[in-house]
């Protein structure tokens, strides 16, 4: 048990003697942390976004002019009958001007459209269970038996805005995945580094700890410790950055997304317990890992 407590008192000795280099491999450990973590959080940003979005994207069928109410409530009955579809909505004339008059737009152009004079065709408003089905709605509806009456089916603009969303989040993957591969490098042989200086600065004083019977573990361990405790700073700061980012960023991707309801602060609060403990292990697996191989190359005993 004295030797346990000497050895770590050792290796925070030896951390606060070398505070310039420690610091330099806690600073370069937390950017590497700092690159994986907000990748992480702009990857469930865009995610969350793109599933949202999703969810509320639907097909809308417009019928031409001259449509019947009861040529239209026959498709809406197939269009039940689907299993992929999970609801559809008659949108009448009366309600089809009751959106116009909601939307955001001058009152000159409102007003040409009114009860009296009212051009808006009948539609149907289409869900299904899973946005890729949409697809399979829209060619349905696109074939024969409804050329004669199917004026339009506002499919493509809503394709379009999930192939951009899935191409935003692919391409912030494998961004994030670059640069943390890129910075975990860079972390790597800075540590490696490190520990090689803080060997050489103390090579005197191990020779003479070896001279006095000094054991393997003796002199291996407190580099151990040192490099646990770069992992265990880093973290801290890591973390401490993170939250700040957040609570200066999220009430503005809040105010942008609108109705989207995305609490990346509650998220990170709610999980801080797991986002500690993942960035302790990543931390500690890099440096721990540098430090042994450095020891093992440079350390004769």
């Amino acid at each position: 048990m004295n030797t346990i407590i000497r050895v770590i008192k050792l290796g925070f000795t030896n951390f606060k003697r070398n505070w310039w280099l420690s610091s330099v491999a806690i600073l370069i450990m937390t950017l590497t942390l700092l690159i994986i973590s907000v990748f992480i959080i702009f990857n469930i940003v865009i995610n969350t976004t793109t599933e949202s979005i999703k969810k509320k994207i639907d097909l809308a069928v417009y019928f031409k002019m001259d449509s019947t109410e009861e040529q239209i409530l026959i498709i809406e009955k197939k269009l039940k009958n689907r299993l992929d579809v999970k609801s559809v909505h008659f949108v009448s004339k009366e309600e089809a001007l009751n959106r116009w008059q909601e939307m955001k737009i001058s009152e000159k152009i409102k007003e040409q459209i009114s009860d009296e004079d009212n051009p808006l065709p009948f539609s149907l408003d289409v869900k299904t269970h899973c946005p890729e089905d949409l697809e399979s709605v829209a060619n349905y509806l696109s074939g024969k038996g409804f050329e004669s009456i199917v004026d339009r089916i506002s499919y493509k603009e809503n394709k379009d805005i999930i192939e951009k969303l899935v191409n935003i989040t692919n391409f912030s993957r494998k961004l994030g995945l670059i640069l943390g591969i890129i910075f975990i490098a860079i972390s790597i042989l800075v540590i490696l580094n490190t520990v090689r200086l803080a060997i050489f600065t103390r090579t005197k004083e191990m020779e003479i700890m070896r001279l006095v019977g000094a054991s393997e573990i003796f002199v291996r361990v407190p580099f151990i410790i040192e490099a646990l405790l770069y992992a265990l700073f880093a973290t801290i700061l890591s973390l401490i950055l993170i939250w700040l980012g957040l609570y200066f960023v999220s009430p503005m991707i809040t105010h942008y997304l609108g109705d989207i309801n995305l609490d990346m602060q509650g998220f990170f609060i709610h999980n801080f317990g797991w986002i500690f403990l993942l960035e302790l292990i990543i931390s500690s697996i890099i440096s721990v890992s540098c430090s042994i191989i450095s020891i093992g190359k440079h350390l004769k005993v």
